[in-house]
């Protein structure tokens, strides 16, 4: 029998019942960006001003601990046990979508993946991928700029930073797809791979995070 990731204790799934409450979902999300509204609002302000390119985003938790901890952990202390979590907490928010909708990890640089070694929101992506018999498309799309970390920069300038940093590197048969990563704070990064994704031809962008900043 398998044991639950966080507690140890045996467990039949990656997460038992008890671990599963630490991963509490967002009450009401914006309904394009999964930004935790304080109000009934379908749209935060910002998705209504400026709508992002891709169409709705599927956050399973906020990112507050212990999530924001897990994902500095698998993010830059080596810790890939992680990404089972992760990748457990939004197996059923994607399980409703048809398991022909391939899923396109966001891309490290080479100079930061050969550093890392290793891309953490396609070690979430390759689970998912394999539970569902999901189509996973690791190559799909390249980082051509190496950009600063967008964690290190003001609201402003993290635009400017991602701009035109995303491009295709091969042909997507599927008119839908869902973009993964670890985490959505302003969500310039992924608007980014969004749009370089909608100039492509590709009809609808979903995006899925683990985490998703409620600032």
């Amino acid at each position: 029998m398998k044991r639950c990731a966080i507690c140890h204790i045996h467990s039949g799934t990656v997460l038992c019942g008890g671990c599963q409450s630490l991963i509490p979902a967002i009450g009401s999300p914006c309904q394009k960006c999964a930004k935790p509204l304080h109000q009934s609002d379908s749209l935060c302000g910002e998705c209504r001003s400026d709508p992002p390119a891709f169409s709705k985003t599927i956050a399973a938790t906020i990112y507050q601990q212990p999530a924001s901890h897990w994902v500095q952990q698998l993010k830059f202390g080596g810790r890939l046990d992680r990404a089972s979590i992760m990748a457990e907490a939004l197996l059923q928010p994607l399980q409703a979508m048809d398991n022909n909708i391939p899923i396109i990890p966001v891309p490290l640089h080479p100079k930061r993946l050969r550093l890392r070694g290793y891309n953490q929101a396609h070690e979430i992506a390759k689970i998912i991928a394999k539970q569902q018999n999901r189509p996973l498309l690791s190559d799909a799309l390249v980082r051509t700029k190496n950009t600063a970390m967008q964690a290190e920069l003001h609201e402003k300038q993290r635009a400017n930073n991602v701009r035109a940093a995303f491009a295709l590197n091969q042909t997507i048969e599927s008119d839908t797809v869902i973009v993964m990563d670890d985490v959505m704070t302003t969500g310039q990064t992924l608007r980014s791979v969004a749009k370089c994704l909608n100039q492509a031809g590709i009809g609808e962008v979903i995006v899925a995070v683990f985490a998703r900043s409620g600032a």
